[in-house]
C-alpha cells in the first residue's frame, strides 16, 4: 500500500511539473523589409525585459551572421522573443515599416 501512494504521489508531482512548464524563449521567423537593420529587429524582439544588445547577439548567432550589415530584404531571420509575444512583435514590426 505504501509503494501505491509513494506512486500515486511521484505521478501527481510530474504531471504538476509538466503542467506548469513554459519554454522560457521562443522563436519568430520573420522576412527582412527594405530598410530593416537587425538592430531594429533586435530592439523589438527584446521588448522591455531584454537587452537589445544580447538579442542583436543571438540574432546574428542563430541566423549565421557574422555582422550587422549582412542582412538583405526578403531574407528570412530567426528572432528570439520571450514566449506569448509574437503576435505583439508582428505588430511592431508591422508598425515600424508604415511609419518609415
Amino acid at each position: 500500500m505504501k509503494y501505491v501512494v509513494l506512486a500515486v504521489l511521484a505521478l501527481f508531482m510530474c504531471t504538476q511539473i509538466g503542467w506548469s512548464y513554459q519554454p522560457s524563449q521562443e522563436y519568430l521567423s520573420v522576412a527582412v523589409e527594405p530598410g530593416q537593420t537587425v538592430w531594429q529587429l533586435a530592439s523589438v524582439a527584446a521588448g522591455d525585459d531584454m537587452d537589445v544588445r544580447q538579442v542583436v547577439n543571438e540574432i546574428l548567432e542563430d541566423n549565421g551572421l557574422t555582422g550587422t550589415s549582412d542582412i538583405r530584404p526578403g531574407q528570412i531571420l530567426r528572432l528570439p522573443i520571450a514566449p506569448g509575444r509574437a503576435e505583439q512583435v508582428r505588430t511592431a514590426l508591422a508598425r515600424q515599416l508604415v511609419d518609415q
